[in-house]
């Protein structure tokens, strides 16, 4: 059997719980052959990886998944190889964990009137140095009691129409595809999942989208089935990953077995190549 690779991991830099080390160590456990540290609207923790990947016997590539809002909708893209020192990437990066920041104060106003009191001091320890992100918001109504668990923190608030959500600023995915090939990096579709049109997934295609993540959690036989043959119809990489978070009850099954052969983590590198000539 080929050697496998997880192409979309989390890390404590966004809203994950384990460190880059660690989480090298835990893959490389599992028998991974190669990884790449996607966290949200981060590149903090790829920074902190470059000096921890030696001491394992594995392959990295560094990764950032953007978050990306359009037309009522959100999408995630994420991008591989990218240059960790290209200053629009940084500046857009730096600028977006202001608005998250804005973004979590509306949201804990929302809450209050729902009489979910918490502090935005709450929030801002339970990130640490990461972006605040939601799990953030719902880590703490969870640890207050508001709530059993993240789930429901989502289901009765914080979810899409529910009375505590606050929709992420305007970016759209053109846009963000331009940041991350501007950044030598390549572009891929996160976890596209059954809620994207077939006109909005080919307008993605035309706008310069490199690849779409096939294998996910949130795909079930059928849709990787139909993103694979989307990818070979428009000569797209087809990536994957478990999309391990570590706070989730599923998240330990999903790790190891949510992965691409190690040939994809190679097309990928090749492309990237291909980007900056």
């Amino acid at each position: 059997m080929e050697q496998q690779a997880d192409l979309h991991l989390h890390t404590i830099y966004s809203d994950g719980v384990l460190s880059p080390e660690e989480l090298f160590q835990k893959a490389q456990d599992k028998g991974l052959k190669a990884i790449s540290i996607t966290d949200h609207d981060t590149i903090d923790g790829c920074v902190n990886a470059e000096t921890v990947r030696d001491k394992f016997n594995m392959d990295f590539i560094n990764g950032v998944e953007l978050s990306c809002f359009e037309n009522g909708s959100e999408y995630h893209l994420i991008g591989y190889c990218i240059d960790l020192d290209n200053q629009r990437l940084r500046r857009h990066l730096a600028e977006y964990r202001k608005i998250r920041l804005t973004r979590a104060k509306k949201i804990v106003d929302k809450l209050l009137m729902n009489n979910v009191n918490l502090s935005l001091e709450e929030i801002l320890d339970k990130a640490g140095d990461a972006p605040i992100t939601r799990p953030h918001i719902a880590s703490v109504m969870t640890d207050k009691g508001f709530t059993a668990t993240l789930k429901e923190a989502f289901i009765h608030y914080l979810g899409e129409g529910k009375p505590a959500y606050e929709a992420k600023a305007r970016f759209s995915v053109k846009d963000g595809i331009k940041l991350i090939n501007d950044a030598q990096g390549v572009a891929v579709l996160a976890h596209p999942g059954r809620f994207i049109s077939q006109e909005v997934l080919y307008k993605f295609i035309e706008s310069g989208l490199d690849g779409i993540e096939v294998v996910h959690p949130q795909h079930d036989p059928m849709m990787r089935k139909h993103y694979s043959s989307i990818a070979n119809q428009y000569w797209l990489l087809a990536t994957g990953g478990s999309d391990y978070h570590g706070n989730r009850e599923y998240d330990e099954d999903n790790l190891g077995n949510y992965t691409v052969p190690i040939s994809v983590f190679e097309k990928i590198k090749s492309q990237a190549n291909l980007n900056k000539q």
